[in-house]
């Protein structure tokens, strides 16, 4: 027997419904979710990427520029203390030689001196004669000998030089200090007393320079048969002026240096000479 009519199965298995679940009307299946994780994922990762690890970047990035900065500077600071040691170096060798240069010359302290030192060596001249004296002393003769004398030694002007005599270069930078000396001796003694006037250690400049004969002298001297016997002996009056030189300014002092002419000056100078130009 078959019946018609209106069926309504209760046997809910048969009806076609999603078994994941849905949003906005999207299923989310396996594939959408593993999808969405992976965006979720990508996203959060640009998130911390921009957010930490950027600014992290940057500072380091930072840091490093500093860092090169720095170790610039410091590379740029040893060379400038390598360029002042050198220059310290190159001063102390340029201090030096301007001592021993100056050392050449006469100071205050030698010219306190200096007719100590000229009387000395006249005086030492008259060395060789104190042998012959005592020979002929000896044989009851009162000796006659020509000895050395220091005439006179007279100290003269003291002044800056700025004629030029000495060369340009030293104008103002020298001190010259006269001094008029006079001597009588032989000819042999003369000699002797001039040579070691050289070796005196300051610099000093002999002019005006004079060599008189005078009347003979007639010495008592031993013969070759041991006799005291008279023989005629010249002497000579010798006069001249001394100049010594001392600098002017203290060896331990460096010069003043002028500083650099700028570009603006120099073409100032060349615009004014220029201008004066006919």
């Amino acid at each position: 027997m078959t019946a018609f009519g209106d069926f309504s199965p209760d046997d809910v298995e048969f009806i076609d419904e999603p078994i994941n679940p849905v949003v906005f009307g999207l299923e989310i299946t396996p594939t959408i979710l593993g999808v969405l994780i992976a965006l979720v994922g990508v996203g959060g990762a640009g998130y911390l990427f921009k957010e930490k690890v950027m600014p992290v970047a940057a500072g380091n990035a930072t840091l490093r520029v500093d860092i090169a900065t720095k170790e610039q500077q410091l590379i740029s600071q040893a060379e400038e203390l390598e360029n002042i040691a050198r220059i310290e170096a190159a001063l102390a060798a340029a201090m030096q030689r301007r001592r021993n240069v100056y050392a050449l010359f006469a100071n205050e302290e030698t010219m306190d001196t200096l007719l100590l030192d000229i009387n000395q060596r006249i005086e030492s001249s008259n060395a060789k004669l104190n042998g012959i004296r005592n020979q002929v002393r000896a044989r009851g003769i009162p000796p006659i000998l020509l000895e050395a004398q220091l005439q006179s030694f007279v100290p003269g002007e003291k002044v800056v030089v700025t004629d030029s005599s000495l060369g340009e270069g030293v104008n103002g930078k020298l001190i010259r200090e006269t001094y008029a000396v006079s001597f009588s001796a032989d000819y042999a003694q003369t000699q002797s007393i001039l040579r070691n006037l050289e070796r005196l250690e300051p610099l000093l400049m002999i002019r005006d320079f004079s060599i008189t004969s005078t009347q003979a002298v007639e010495e008592t001297v031993i013969g070759s048969d041991g006799q005291v016997i008279s023989s005629p002996k010249s002497q000579l009056d010798t006069s001249f002026q001394i100049d010594a030189l001392i600098p002017a300014a203290d060896a331990d002092i460096p010069p003043e240096v002028a500083p650099p002419e700028t570009e603006e000056g120099a073409e100032s100078e060349s615009a004014e000479s220029e201008a004066a130009d006919p």
